[in-house]
This record gives C-alpha cells, sequence and structure tokens, in this order.
C-alpha cells in the first residue's frame, strides 16, 4: 500500500518546531527534505494539481483555487493507476480537489465538508481507517492547518497546534496501515495570514518518503519539485510513466539506490 500525505499550508520550520512523533519517525525512518519547492502560484488548487499531475502551472494552466479546464489535458497519477488496475482512496476536505481525478479513477472518493476546524481533519483520519481496506494507493489531504494560518496566521500558537493536530491525524492512520510507503508532504508554506507569493515563506515545502521502498535517515541532496511527486510514486508503484509528465522520480530517496 501506498500512503500520500498532504497536510495543507504546513511549512517546514513550523514542522521541525511542532511536536509531531509521527511524522518525526517518518523522517527517521525515511528518506527527506526541508527545502523541497511548490510552484508559483502557491495556492492549494494549483500546487495540488501539479502534485498529482506532474506538471508546472504553464502546463496544466491552474493558476487559482476557481477550477477550470486543463490548458492541455495530462493524466493525473490516480488516472495512471486505475488503468493499471490498482484500487484508489482520496479522503479530503476541500471540495476543489475533487477535480483532480477522472470520476471513475478512484474506488473510493470520500468527502469530508468540514474543513474549517480541527475536528474537520479528524473526521477525515476516520474515515480514512474505515475504508483503508483493500486499497492499493490512497491519498489523504487535511486542510485545517491553512484554515488556521488564513485565521490566526501562520506561526501563531493556534497554526502550530494546528500541525500537531495533523500529526495525530497522521498518527491515527499509519496505525490502520499494513506496512504502507508514505509520502508526506505539503502544498505550500505561508506567511502573516496569507500566501500566493514566491517568497521562501511559500515556496518551500517539506517532503519526506518512508517505508519499505525508501532509504532510511537520509536527507535528500537533490532538488526536490512538487511535480516531481507524481512520477516518483508512479515509480515505487511500478506504473508507466505519461509522457505529458515533467517531474522526475526522486531515484536518490529510494531504497533500491
Amino acid at each position: 500500500m501506498f500512503l500520500l500525505f498532504s497536510i495543507d499550508g504546513m511549512r517546514p520550520d513550523a514542522l521541525q518546531a511542532a511536536n509531531t512523533p509521527n511524522i518525526d519517525h517518518l523522517i527517521a525512518t525515511g528518506a527527506s527534505t526541508m527545502t523541497a519547492r511548490t510552484v508559483m502560484p502557491s495556492v492549494t488548487l494549483p500546487c495540488h494539481t501539479s502534485m498529482l499531475r506532474g506538471v508546472d502551472v504553464p502546463r496544466h494552466g491552474i493558476t487559482s483555487n476557481t477550477f477550470a479546464p486543463l490548458a492541455r489535458p495530462v493524466p493525473s497519477l490516480f488516472d495512471v493507476a486505475y488503468r493499471q488496475g490498482l484500487h484508489c482512496g482520496f479522503f479530503y476536505n476541500w471540495g476543489p480537489l475533487r477535480d483532480l481525478h477522472e470520476p471513475e479513477s478512484v474506488a473510493i472518493d470520500h468527502y469530508v465538508h468540514d474543513a474549517h476546524r480541527p475536528e474537520g481533519d479528524q473526521r477525515v483520519a476516520d474515515a480514512t481507517v474505515q475504508h483503508l481496506a483493500g486499497l492499493d494507493f490512497a491519498m489523504v489531504y487535511l486542510g485545517w492547518t491553512d484554515e488556521c494560518g488564513h485565521m490566526h496566521g501562520w506561526m501563531s500558537p493556534e497554526y502550530m497546534q494546528a500541525i500537531e493536530d495533523a500529526d495525530r491525524c497522521v498518527g491515527q492512520i499509519l496505525h490502520a496501515a499494513p506496512n504502507p510507503t508514505v509520502l508526506l508532504q505539503s502544498d505550500h508554506g505561508g506567511h502573516g495570514q496569507a500566501h500566493g507569493t514566491d517568497c521562501d515563506e511559500d515556496m518551500i515545502i517539506p517532503w519526506i518518503l518512508s517505508g519499505p521502498a525508501a532509504k532510511s535517515s537520509h536527507q535528500i541532496q537533490s532538488p526536490v519539485r512538487i511535480f516531481d511527486t507524481c512520477p516518483t510514486i508512479a515509480h515505487i508503484l511500478g506504473l508507466p510513466t505519461a509522457r505529458e509528465w515533467e517531474g522526475e522520480p526522486i531515484h536518490e530517496a529510494l531504497a533500491e539506490v
């Protein structure tokens, strides 16, 4: 099983400062970097489109949190996995992410209309645990960290608590998963009560690969871009690489190297 976690708006310096024993364990037993980079504009829908479709913003054409048709067709990781016979699940609490895949590509698409309080992330975690059995690939999106940043400010006590709450959700899901390979990351950072610029606080994100397919206790030195996530997961799952993808597998992070 492969689990992809996206913790919205989680800055790497905040992750390092927070009390996050479950994510810390992934770092200690995996390959990670705290200097991966997202795309511009550094906002949620463009960033996740790049994450799941393996291309930069000029290629997919999604430039805001309002969905528009792709500039040119690009298959998502979900679509490629489905065509190869994998059973996929998507668990999330921010509605616009529903367009990250074709409807038939996801066996379980579980949307929780509740991203504006910590209980929303908990409901996502509960649903993931309930439906995890039988899935080959699952993506879990937790949105409260970003909402909390907008409400209280990035690096505020409330924001730091939101990261710690997300860590507990991650731990709950990992406890229910049978020895998964895990990739945990964010989509963007933030500063003040906003994000979307090309400043480092918005652009730099954590990227952590752990589990059977990953090197252990390894700090990644090569550059990592958010659109490298898609081909990296495809490589680990033995899926073909879509010719449209611009990202590359992060071979340095893999146990096979």
